[in-house]
């Protein structure tokens, strides 16, 4: 069911089949919406309770009207939807936010997939090559498409990109801090996987494969062929890690 969740001074929208299946939770990356769950979602459909929404600012959800957390907006919708513990799968900006819950509120969550994870406090990711961003929305996307998208410029990739590049130019000052992950990643206590494409920007590589390995138990996946859009890219290594998180709590895998 689609429907707009009041998160205070905003609101946002939200997807979730419902039900009492398993609950995962889909957080999507800054450089995009929650369409690049799409893939996933058609392959876990019929087999969990899935939840995923827009961040503000971002596709169909209200602009921001003043500063907002990340972290505190998901909250708010696990609480409006009375979401339990669950499974969590971010991309990038999404799994920033997932790893923040995970410190702060470990009871929720039951294991997470980390797809390029942007962790708080991380080191800034910054390539020698990198223009200024533009103010000019063309451009912007072009450098967007440029740094991200590697693996190439398909119609929703792009489409997603437009997405961001709304929110980074209208709104970019918008977030609060979360906290600092990167300092206490040795005191997550979630199993967690962490996916990795091997056409990732290269100035971001560092941080990811050092949180691998900083997080206890982290198993860490190289994605052949996949850039910063690993939903999109590989979703079937999305879905295998999600499957091998539940094996691990409950002994028996998610159907194929």
């Amino acid at each position: 069911m689609d429907q707009f969740i009041n998160v205070g001074d905003g609101s946002v929208w939200a997807q979730d089949t419902g039900g009492g299946l398993p609950p995962v939770v889909l957080l999507h990356p800054g450089v995009g919406d929650s369409r690049i769950w799409d893939p996933v979602w058609e392959r876990l459909a019929g087999q969990h309770r899935l939840i995923r929404y827009d961040v503000r600012g971002f596709a169909r959800s209200a602009p921001p009207a003043g500063r907002f957390s990340r972290l505190d907006d998901l909250r708010r919708v696990l609480d409006r939807l009375e979401v339990g513990p669950a499974l969590f799968a971010g991309c990038s900006m999404g799994g920033g936010t997932a790893l923040d819950l995970a410190l702060a509120e470990p009871d929720r969550v039951r294991g997470m997939v980390l797809a390029c994870p942007g962790i708080s406090g991380a080191p800034p990711a910054h390539d020698p090559d990198d223009e200024p961003d533009s103010s000019d929305p063309e451009i912007f996307l072009e450098q967007g498409i440029a740094r991200w998208a590697r693996a190439g410029r398909d119609p929703l990739v792009v489409d997603l990109l437009r997405s961001a590049v709304r929110f980074w130019l209208n709104w970019g000052e918008a977030f609060t801090d979360d906290g600092d992950a990167w300092s206490r990643l040795e005191s997550v206590a979630t199993p967690c996987v962490l996916l990795l494409g091997d056409l990732e920007r290269q100035s971001f590589v560092p941080a990811c494969v050092e949180a691998a390995r900083r997080i206890p138990g982290c198993r860490l996946v190289r994605i052949p062929g996949a850039d910063h859009f690993v939903p999109l890219r590989a979703p079937d290594a999305v879905v295998e890690a999600l499957r091998s998180l539940r094996a691990d709590r409950t002994g028996h895998p998610l159907p194929h």
